[in-house]
């Protein structure tokens, strides 16, 4: 049993630091499709489905690359990984600057999922080694938070940039940013001395010559695929509803959208919090509660009207980023509890694979509903019976460690 302070020093923080930025710069790209919307929607001539297809373009690639990048991490290390990852993120983001119609930025962004894909499983392995299990899920989630910090910097500073440089500059810009961040975090990572002299957290030793337990991360994984699903259509389509039935301006609806990831960046430290400290580190109630809270938001914002006071919808979206973007803390804290810090990459690149396929399905689903019935109340509706059905399988499957 490793109770050496290296994984407990001071020097852990500022690597969770490193982690987090590393994730608040990844995923402003990744919010710029969304964030960015309202003004490229009528120049590249989308409809709202097809607005949803950039971002399942984006989860298609993270569906395919998600095991095999995990694998990477296991066998090349944190640093590694992470560098390759905001490189090609970078590139393609940039890339897609330059669409002049929907199949250009579909591949493009398609191309920047491959390398998101990196990402996630590189930085989950690096907080399982840094970090012990009375405080993982909060690491976790300070590191998640990064998610959706860099979503409320991109619905903040994206706009303000459209004014001055148009939608292609913005997206260039978030671009080049993440081109350059991969080489300095590539520069300041460092693995946990143990890891060094023992090889704990690669693929070496007798634990890691131990076949996976698939089944074990199944019902984790198909349970949380349904609150990405609503995360992901949440964060897609909470711009377009704002301006389409709300009645903002495409300018404060992509501001509006900067609610919803404040709550994110909240929920995500707080349910970490909460499973660590209030729950004894027990991760399943925490999901299904935030489960059955993002059910009673979804149906609320089917309500919601345009007599509807301004507070009460931007509560609804507030508390919404609180539940369905900020769970992912606890769930990733759960996967590396299941896996074992030498297998945490592969782990997650196995419920990012599952959690991606269903989210490239049912984020454009989500967009198609609403150009069928011309309505977002039955999309949301639909969508809070998804997250219900993903409450029930976690309840019934799935089996937590001790």
């Amino acid at each position: 049993m490793i109770d050496s302070t290296p994984a407990r020093g001071a020097f852990r923080w500022a690597i969770l630091a490193l982690v987090s930025l590393s994730h608040i710069i990844g995923a402003a790209a990744q919010y710029g499709i969304n964030t960015l919307a309202p003004f490229y929607q009528d120049e590249l001539e989308l409809t709202r489905a097809q607005v949803g297809l950039f971002f399942s373009a984006f989860y298609l690639a993270m569906t395919g690359a998600s095991f095999g990048a995990g694998w990477l991490a296991d066998r090349w290390g944190v640093g590694r990984t992470t560098l390759q990852g905001h490189v090609f993120v970078g590139l393609c983001t940039a890339s897609a600057a330059f669409a002049p119609s929907f199949a250009w930025a579909f591949v493009s962004f398609f191309l920047a999922g491959l390398g998101y894909s990196f990402l996630n499983p590189a930085s989950t392995k690096g907080v399982m080694a840094w970090f012990h299990r009375d405080e993982c899920a909060t690491a976790m989630g300070i590191k998640q938070t990064g998610v959706p910090a860099g979503g409320f910097v991109t619905a903040l500073i994206a706009p303000p940039l459209v004014l001055l440089i148009g939608w292609r500059g913005a997206l260039a810009a978030l671009g080049i940013v993440n081109f350059l961040f991969g080489f300095v975090f590539s520069r300041l990572w460092r693995d946990p001395v143990y890891e060094i002299e023992h090889g704990v957290g690669r693929t070496a030793g007798p634990e890691a010559k131990k076949p996976l337990n698939v089944r074990g991360f199944l019902p984790a994984s198909f349970g949380t695929a349904f609150l990405l699903i609503g995360q992901m259509s949440l964060i897609t389509y909470v711009p377009l509803f704002l301006k389409e039935s709300m009645g903002f301006t495409a300018y404060w609806a992509s501001q509006a959208l900067a609610v919803a990831q404040g709550g994110a960046m909240i929920g995500r430290v707080g349910w970490g919090v909460a499973s660590d400290k209030l729950f004894g580190g027990r991760r399943k109630i925490v999901l299904v509660v935030i489960g059955l809270l993002s059910v009673v938001l979804m149906a609320g914002l089917s309500v919601m009207t345009r007599e509807a006071p301004l507070y009460i919808l931007l509560l609804i979206v507030f508390l919404a980023g609180v539940c369905i973007v900020g769970y992912q803390g606890v769930s990733y804290a759960l996967i590396g509890e299941l896996a074992g810090t030498t297998r945490t990459g592969v782990a997650m690149g196995l419920m990012i694979t599952i959690n991606a396929a269903a989210a490239t399905l049912g984020t454009p689903l989500f967009g198609y509903i609403v150009d069928q019935t011309g309505s977002y109340a039955v999309a949301w509706r639909s969508l809070a019976g998804a997250i219900a059905f993903g409450c029930l399988g976690l309840s019934l499957f799935l089996k937590e460690t001790r």
